[in-house]
């Protein structure tokens, strides 16, 4: 149950993190230069990196309430 719980988490901040790219580009008129999905994307993979990067800290607090 926690691991679906995580996923779901995962999955709706990832979406948020592409939604607020886009949101960077337009406020800041980046997307005159550049389209704004790609931007989303950038900030997608700087979010799974950050997640990737510290997956052991995450699992341990997503674990701590069922100990």
């Amino acid at each position: 149950m926690a691991i679906l719980i995580g996923l779901i988490f995962f999955l709706a901040v990832g979406y948020f993190a592409f939604t607020f790219g886009q949101c960077v580009a337009k406020f800041s008129r980046l997307d005159k230069l550049i389209n704004k999905k790609i931007l989303g994307v950038v900030f997608l993979s700087l979010y799974v990196g950050y997640v990737y990067t510290n997956q052991a800290m995450i699992i341990e607090v997503f674990m701590a309430p069922l100990k």
